[in-house]
Protein backbone atom coordinates (compact mmCIF):
# COMPACT_ATOMS: atom_id res chain seq x y z
CA UNK A 1 0.00 0.00 0.00
CA UNK A 2 2.65 2.39 0.82
CA UNK A 3 4.51 1.88 -2.29
CA UNK A 4 1.49 2.89 -4.22
CA UNK A 5 1.49 5.72 -1.98
CA UNK A 6 4.18 7.18 -3.33
CA UNK A 7 3.73 11.03 -1.86
CA UNK A 8 5.27 11.13 1.60
CA UNK A 9 3.59 13.81 2.75
CA UNK A 10 -0.04 11.97 1.69
CA UNK A 11 0.22 8.86 3.65
CA UNK A 12 2.65 10.48 6.85
CA UNK A 13 -0.88 13.18 6.95
CA UNK A 14 -3.50 9.98 6.52
CA UNK A 15 -1.08 7.94 8.92
CA UNK A 16 -0.99 10.76 11.72
CA UNK A 17 -5.07 11.97 11.53
CA UNK A 18 -5.93 8.51 12.29
CA UNK A 19 -3.33 7.98 14.81
CA UNK A 20 -4.49 11.09 16.56
CA UNK A 21 -8.31 10.70 16.06
CA UNK A 22 -9.50 6.97 16.41
CA UNK A 23 -6.52 4.90 17.00
CA UNK A 24 -4.20 3.58 14.36
CA UNK A 25 -5.31 -0.06 15.12
CA UNK A 26 -8.93 0.17 13.81
CA UNK A 27 -7.20 3.06 11.00
CA UNK A 28 -4.83 -0.10 9.96
CA UNK A 29 -7.70 -2.85 10.33
CA UNK A 30 -9.79 -0.31 7.63
CA UNK A 31 -5.95 -0.14 5.47
CA UNK A 32 -6.33 -3.96 5.19
CA UNK A 33 -9.34 -4.39 3.96
CA UNK A 34 -9.33 -2.41 0.97
CA UNK A 35 -8.45 -4.43 -1.69
CA UNK A 36 -4.87 -3.36 -3.08
CA UNK A 37 -5.00 -5.45 -6.35
CA UNK A 38 -8.06 -3.41 -6.95
CA UNK A 39 -8.06 -0.51 -9.09
CA UNK A 40 -10.56 1.68 -7.38
CA UNK A 41 -8.23 1.24 -4.23
CA UNK A 42 -7.52 5.27 -4.10
CA UNK A 43 -10.85 6.40 -4.10
CA UNK A 44 -12.01 3.00 -1.49
CA UNK A 45 -9.48 4.75 1.04
CA UNK A 46 -10.61 8.12 0.48
CA UNK A 47 -14.25 6.84 1.24
CA UNK A 48 -13.32 5.36 4.09
CA UNK A 49 -11.34 8.33 5.38
CA UNK A 50 -13.98 10.28 4.98
CA UNK A 51 -16.38 8.08 6.89
CA UNK A 52 -13.91 7.69 9.96
CA UNK A 53 -13.58 11.17 9.95
CA UNK A 54 -17.35 12.34 9.69
CA UNK A 55 -17.85 9.92 12.63
CA UNK A 56 -15.31 11.05 14.72
CA UNK A 57 -16.41 14.57 14.35
CA UNK A 58 -20.06 13.96 15.03
CA UNK A 59 -18.90 12.17 18.04
CA UNK A 60 -16.78 15.03 18.89
CA UNK A 61 -19.47 17.80 18.80
CA UNK A 62 -21.74 16.68 21.26
CA UNK A 63 -20.62 18.62 24.42
CA UNK A 64 -22.93 18.04 27.97
CA UNK A 65 -25.69 21.32 27.96
CA UNK A 66 -23.74 22.28 31.18
CA UNK A 67 -20.46 23.05 28.70
CA UNK A 68 -22.69 25.93 27.20
CA UNK A 69 -22.42 28.03 30.13
CA UNK A 70 -18.85 27.67 30.12
CA UNK A 71 -18.28 31.19 28.40
CA UNK A 72 -19.72 33.34 31.28
CA UNK A 73 -18.20 35.29 33.53
CA UNK A 74 -19.15 36.45 36.86
CA UNK A 75 -21.54 39.07 35.77
CA UNK A 76 -23.25 36.65 34.24
CA UNK A 77 -23.06 34.02 36.83
CA UNK A 78 -24.72 36.87 39.23
CA UNK A 79 -27.41 37.10 36.47
CA UNK A 80 -28.16 33.76 36.22
CA UNK A 81 -28.26 33.19 40.37
CA UNK A 82 -30.64 35.94 40.21
CA UNK A 83 -32.78 34.47 37.38
CA UNK A 84 -32.81 31.40 39.31
CA UNK A 85 -34.05 32.81 42.47
CA UNK A 86 -37.07 34.93 40.80
CA UNK A 87 -37.72 31.81 38.58
CA UNK A 88 -38.51 29.70 41.45
CA UNK A 89 -40.43 32.74 43.23
CA UNK A 90 -42.55 33.23 39.85
CA UNK A 91 -43.30 29.05 39.45
CA UNK A 92 -44.43 28.93 43.02
CA UNK A 93 -47.00 31.89 42.84
CA UNK A 94 -49.25 29.72 40.57
CA UNK A 95 -50.15 26.98 43.04
CA UNK A 96 -49.99 29.86 45.76
CA UNK A 97 -53.00 31.37 44.30
CA UNK A 98 -55.18 28.36 44.35
CA UNK A 99 -54.90 28.50 48.44
CA UNK A 100 -55.93 32.54 48.29
CA UNK A 101 -58.65 31.35 46.09
CA UNK A 102 -59.70 28.75 48.00
CA UNK A 103 -59.91 31.61 51.17
CA UNK A 104 -62.25 33.20 49.28
CA UNK A 105 -64.81 30.58 48.59
CA UNK A 106 -64.74 30.16 52.23
CA UNK A 107 -65.50 33.34 52.83
CA UNK A 108 -69.29 32.86 51.30
CA UNK A 109 -70.25 30.09 53.56
CA UNK A 110 -71.94 29.59 56.61
CA UNK A 111 -74.57 32.33 57.86
CA UNK A 112 -72.68 35.62 57.67
CA UNK A 113 -74.23 39.33 57.10
CA UNK A 114 -73.20 41.49 53.69
CA UNK A 115 -70.97 43.37 55.59
CA UNK A 116 -68.75 40.06 57.12
CA UNK A 117 -68.77 38.86 53.90
CA UNK A 118 -66.98 41.78 52.44
CA UNK A 119 -64.93 42.49 55.05
CA UNK A 120 -63.45 38.95 55.07
CA UNK A 121 -63.36 39.07 50.81
CA UNK A 122 -61.40 42.54 51.17
CA UNK A 123 -58.73 40.94 53.19
CA UNK A 124 -58.63 38.37 50.45
CA UNK A 125 -58.21 40.76 48.02
CA UNK A 126 -55.43 42.59 49.52
CA UNK A 127 -53.85 39.17 49.98
CA UNK A 128 -54.06 38.69 45.91
CA UNK A 129 -52.74 42.06 45.75
CA UNK A 130 -49.53 41.37 47.43
CA UNK A 131 -49.09 38.45 45.68
CA UNK A 132 -49.48 39.64 42.22
CA UNK A 133 -47.04 42.70 43.16
CA UNK A 134 -44.66 39.88 43.61
CA UNK A 135 -45.20 37.53 40.91
CA UNK A 136 -45.23 40.86 38.85
CA UNK A 137 -41.57 41.73 39.96
CA UNK A 138 -39.95 37.99 39.89
CA UNK A 139 -41.22 37.56 36.25
CA UNK A 140 -39.87 40.76 35.49
CA UNK A 141 -36.20 40.03 36.97
CA UNK A 142 -36.55 36.21 36.01
CA UNK A 143 -36.93 37.29 32.30
CA UNK A 144 -34.22 40.17 32.20
CA UNK A 145 -31.61 37.88 34.00
CA UNK A 146 -31.53 35.38 31.53
CA UNK A 147 -32.35 37.31 28.41
CA UNK A 148 -29.26 39.70 29.65
CA UNK A 149 -27.00 36.75 30.42
CA UNK A 150 -28.09 34.17 27.55
CA UNK A 151 -27.45 37.56 25.47
CA UNK A 152 -23.98 38.74 26.94
CA UNK A 153 -22.56 34.71 26.42
CA UNK A 154 -24.01 34.22 22.62
CA UNK A 155 -22.29 37.50 21.68
CA UNK A 156 -19.05 36.06 22.98
CA UNK A 157 -19.32 32.67 21.84
CA UNK A 158 -19.88 34.56 18.24
CA UNK A 159 -16.68 36.47 18.82
CA UNK A 160 -14.78 33.50 19.71
CA UNK A 161 -15.98 31.88 16.83
CA UNK A 162 -15.33 34.54 14.41
CA UNK A 163 -11.54 35.01 15.84
CA UNK A 164 -10.90 30.56 15.63
CA UNK A 165 -12.54 30.92 11.93
CA UNK A 166 -9.91 33.81 10.85
CA UNK A 167 -7.03 31.62 12.70
CA UNK A 168 -8.20 28.85 10.41
CA UNK A 169 -5.90 27.54 7.17
CA UNK A 170 -7.09 28.12 3.67
CA UNK A 171 -7.84 24.23 3.46
CA UNK A 172 -10.75 24.78 5.90
CA UNK A 173 -12.39 26.94 4.08
CA UNK A 174 -12.33 24.93 0.69
CA UNK A 175 -14.51 22.09 2.88
CA UNK A 176 -17.14 24.04 5.37
CA UNK A 177 -17.60 27.57 3.04
CA UNK A 178 -18.80 25.46 0.44
CA UNK A 179 -21.94 24.23 2.71
CA UNK A 180 -22.43 27.38 3.67
CA UNK A 181 -21.67 26.13 7.31
CA UNK A 182 -19.85 28.98 8.24
CA UNK A 183 -22.35 31.79 7.54
CA UNK A 184 -25.09 29.60 9.44
CA UNK A 185 -22.98 28.86 12.22
CA UNK A 186 -22.83 32.81 12.74
CA UNK A 187 -26.02 33.75 11.98
CA UNK A 188 -28.33 30.57 13.10
CA UNK A 189 -26.47 28.47 15.28
CA UNK A 190 -25.34 31.06 17.76
CA UNK A 191 -29.14 32.27 17.94
CA UNK A 192 -30.52 28.99 19.19
CA UNK A 193 -27.53 28.16 21.54
CA UNK A 194 -28.86 31.51 22.94
CA UNK A 195 -32.41 30.31 23.40
CA UNK A 196 -31.13 27.10 24.95
CA UNK A 197 -29.12 29.31 28.03
CA UNK A 198 -31.41 32.20 28.31
CA UNK A 199 -34.90 32.65 28.52
CA UNK A 200 -36.18 29.14 27.89
CA UNK A 201 -34.22 28.33 31.28
CA UNK A 202 -35.46 30.58 33.31
CA UNK A 203 -38.81 29.78 31.79
CA UNK A 204 -38.05 25.56 32.41
CA UNK A 205 -37.26 27.01 35.84
CA UNK A 206 -40.42 28.55 36.61
CA UNK A 207 -42.47 25.80 34.75
CA UNK A 208 -40.46 22.83 37.32
CA UNK A 209 -41.39 25.18 40.64
CA UNK A 210 -44.67 25.05 39.33
CA UNK A 211 -44.97 21.40 38.93
CA UNK A 212 -43.18 20.75 42.37
CA UNK A 213 -45.00 23.84 44.43
CA UNK A 214 -48.10 22.26 42.97
CA UNK A 215 -47.61 18.54 44.19
CA UNK A 216 -46.67 19.94 47.72
CA UNK A 217 -50.05 22.34 48.05
CA UNK A 218 -51.96 19.26 46.39
CA UNK A 219 -51.04 16.46 48.68
CA UNK A 220 -50.85 18.92 51.91
CA UNK A 221 -54.39 19.81 51.27
CA UNK A 222 -55.71 16.69 50.31
CA UNK A 223 -53.22 13.79 49.35
CA UNK A 224 -55.94 11.12 48.31
CA UNK A 225 -57.78 13.36 46.02
CA UNK A 226 -53.94 14.52 44.38
CA UNK A 227 -53.05 10.13 44.77
CA UNK A 228 -56.39 9.88 42.19
CA UNK A 229 -54.97 13.14 39.96
CA UNK A 230 -51.75 11.71 39.47
CA UNK A 231 -53.31 9.02 37.00
CA UNK A 232 -53.33 11.49 34.26
CA UNK A 233 -49.68 12.34 34.42
CA UNK A 234 -47.73 9.15 32.61
CA UNK A 235 -49.64 10.67 29.21
CA UNK A 236 -48.53 13.95 30.01
CA UNK A 237 -44.96 13.09 29.80
CA UNK A 238 -44.87 10.36 26.74
CA UNK A 239 -46.37 12.66 24.74
CA UNK A 240 -43.95 16.19 25.60
CA UNK A 241 -41.06 13.23 25.33
CA UNK A 242 -42.26 12.25 22.52
CA UNK A 243 -42.96 16.20 21.11
CA UNK A 244 -39.34 17.02 21.70
CA UNK A 245 -37.90 14.03 19.61
CA UNK A 246 -40.03 15.18 16.82
CA UNK A 247 -39.43 18.85 17.21
CA UNK A 248 -35.77 18.09 17.24
CA UNK A 249 -35.52 16.29 13.99
CA UNK A 250 -37.68 18.67 12.30
CA UNK A 251 -35.56 21.56 13.36
CA UNK A 252 -32.45 19.88 12.14
CA UNK A 253 -33.80 19.35 9.33
CA UNK A 254 -34.54 22.95 9.00
CA UNK A 255 -31.52 24.65 10.03
CA UNK A 256 -29.81 22.03 7.33
CA UNK A 257 -31.82 23.74 4.30
CA UNK A 258 -31.36 27.05 5.67
CA UNK A 259 -27.57 25.80 5.47
CA UNK A 260 -28.04 24.52 1.58
CA UNK A 261 -30.00 28.02 1.06
CA UNK A 262 -26.99 29.96 2.34
CA UNK A 263 -24.36 27.84 0.23
CA UNK A 264 -26.42 28.77 -2.55
CA UNK A 265 -26.51 32.92 -1.97
CA UNK A 266 -22.65 32.93 -1.35
CA UNK A 267 -21.68 30.62 -4.12
CA UNK A 268 -23.92 32.93 -6.79
CA UNK A 269 -22.40 36.11 -5.12
CA UNK A 270 -19.13 35.39 -4.84
CA UNK A 271 -18.99 33.99 -8.82
CA UNK A 272 -21.74 36.56 -10.32
CA UNK A 273 -19.94 36.98 -12.80
CA UNK A 274 -19.32 33.70 -14.02
CA UNK A 275 -22.96 32.93 -13.09
CA UNK A 276 -24.24 35.85 -15.62
CA UNK A 277 -22.00 35.28 -18.12
CA UNK A 278 -23.43 31.31 -18.41
CA UNK A 279 -27.29 33.40 -17.49
CA UNK A 280 -27.64 30.87 -14.45
CA UNK A 281 -29.67 33.17 -12.57
CA UNK A 282 -32.95 31.42 -12.81
CA UNK A 283 -31.19 28.01 -11.62
CA UNK A 284 -29.49 30.03 -8.83
CA UNK A 285 -33.21 31.03 -7.47
CA UNK A 286 -34.72 27.40 -8.74
CA UNK A 287 -32.15 25.81 -6.03
CA UNK A 288 -32.71 28.72 -3.44
CA UNK A 289 -36.26 28.35 -3.48
CA UNK A 290 -35.91 25.07 -3.83
CA UNK A 291 -33.96 25.64 -0.33
CA UNK A 292 -36.30 27.54 1.01
CA UNK A 293 -39.25 25.39 0.73
CA UNK A 294 -37.57 22.47 2.22
CA UNK A 295 -37.35 24.68 5.08
CA UNK A 296 -41.14 26.22 5.10
CA UNK A 297 -42.36 22.68 5.10
CA UNK A 298 -39.88 21.87 8.04
CA UNK A 299 -41.15 24.48 10.30
CA UNK A 300 -45.14 23.67 9.14
CA UNK A 301 -44.31 20.31 10.18
CA UNK A 302 -42.59 21.81 13.67
CA UNK A 303 -45.90 23.87 14.16
CA UNK A 304 -48.23 21.17 13.78
CA UNK A 305 -45.76 18.83 16.38
CA UNK A 306 -45.87 21.26 18.42
CA UNK A 307 -49.72 21.92 18.66
CA UNK A 308 -50.91 18.52 18.52
CA UNK A 309 -47.65 18.19 21.65
CA UNK A 310 -50.02 21.04 23.84
CA UNK A 311 -53.28 19.72 23.21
Amino acid sequence: TYKILDNHYYKTTITNIAEHNFGYSQWQKAWDQADINSCKLMSDIHWRLDQELTTFAVASNIVPYHKLFSFADSTDCVLMVIGVITAIGSGIAMPLQTLIFGELIDTFGGNQDNKTIVHQVSKVSLKYVYLALGTGAAAFFHVVCWMVSGERQAARIRSLYLKTILRQEVGYFDLESMSGDVVERMSGDTVIIQDAMGEKVGKFIQLTSTFFGGFAIAFSQGWLLSLVLLSAIPPLVMSAAFMTVIMSKLMSRGQAAYSVGAAVVEQTISSIRTVASFTGEKQAIANYEKSLAKAYRAGVQEGLVSGLGAG
